[in-house]
């Protein structure tokens, strides 16, 4: 793919209900479960995740959309993931320790603290993974008893009550309002928000759930790098993983809708780290081909030598990526990672 196809069609957008849309592309069942899980490798796995989203869908197929007003873009059917997606479609070791996102809070946390917040606030955090977040800002900022974590994995969920902080395996939206309203001062959502639909109901019970001065900070990825990665022969954003592509304007429409001021949208600088990733993002598109040289290296039983042909395939695919890596080395908003900080208005 080296351009979209960008075919006008009506379809209501999620964040603002335009229906003058434009499909960025479509994709079969069959594709986007090969995109998560190959069928040359895990072939009962693959068949049923590749059943399970025709279900998750209720047809064969999803288009990705674009909304010509807001530029918000989405999967239609706008359907999420659910537990068992996940559980097929993964297979999780372990969450990220450390993120640009993480960093960029604190130091908002820490200046809040000082002139905004109340010294004893209170924290939601949605999605919370393994707790990396909530390690940075305890003892530091706050209390272990100050803070609420939502996450379905059993291995995150269990290393945050191990670490001595309350974690709930629900979706926010089902939290009971009669217990929580008005309960955080801050709610932080980080890498959850592309994976989740119903969006206005989210942002519905954020607001119920939230005092009256209450901060939102939210970290997505970055749609203009999501955009040159489909775009450059890296990965697909596909559904039903990632059903929302947002940014500055979506997030605009949002905040006005439910009673919020956008503080600050910042987007991650370039690193070395984000040049790797393409390397690996192309890689990983191609193996999904069966008659690719890294398909083939996929189905090497033996895990160190299919790392070491991993290393080698993807050094081999690297010349071919240079014109690639050169215009993510030279544009500034091409960052992985784009964080947003909202205030409730009072």
């Amino acid at each position: 793919m080296n351009r979209y196809e960008l075919t006008p069609v009506s379809r209501p957008c999620p964040v603002c209900a335009n229906e003058d849309c434009s499909v960025l592309y479509r994709v079969g069942a069959d594709d986007a479960a090969q995109h998560y899980v190959l069928r040359e490798v895990h072939p009962d796995r693959k068949a049923a995740l590749a059943d399970h989203i025709r279900m998750l869908w209720k047809q064969a197929s999803c288009e990705v959309v674009r909304c010509n007003r807001c530029t918000f873009c989405f999967a239609w059917p706008f359907v999420a993931g659910d537990a068992r997606f996940y559980t097929l479609a993964y297979e999780r070791t372990g969450f990220p320790k450390a993120k640009w996102e993480f960093d960029r809070t604190v130091e908002s946390l820490s200046r809040l603290r000082s002139d905004d917040l109340p010294r004893d606030f209170s924290l939601l955090e949605v999605g919370a993974g393994d707790g990396a977040f909530v390690r940075q800002v305890t003892p530091a900022l706050m209390p272990k008893n100050q803070i609420v974590c939502t996450e379905y994995s059993e291995y995150g969920a269990e290393s945050i009550r191990n670490y001595g902080v309350e974690c709930l395996q629900v979706d926010i939206r089902e939290l009971p309002v009669e217990s929580y309203a008005n309960a955080f001062d801050v709610v932080c959502m980080f890498q959850v928000l592309e994976h989740m639909d119903r969006v206005h109901a989210l942002f519905a019970q954020i607001g119920r759930i939230s005092t009256p001065r209450a901060h939102l900070f939210i970290a997505v990825p970055n749609e203009k790098r999501t955009e040159f990665n489909e775009l450059n022969g890296g990965l697909l954003d596909l559904p039903p993983n990632h059903v929302g592509r947002w940014n500055r304007v979506a997030f605009q429409v949002m905040a006005d809708k439910h009673g919020w001021l956008v503080e600050s949208h910042e987007i991650e600088p370039r690193s070395a780290d984000g040049l790797a990733k393409h390397l690996i993002y192309r890689y990983i598109r191609r193996r999904q081909s069966p008659t690719s040289i890294a398909n083939r290296v996929e189905r090497v039983r033996s895990r160190p030598a299919r790392r070491v042909l991993q290393a080698l395939t993807i050094a081999a695919y690297t010349p071919a990526s240079l014109p690639g890596l050169a215009k993510l080395a030279t544009r500034p908003r091409f960052g992985s990672t784009q964080w947003v900080h909202m205030r409730k208005r009072s």
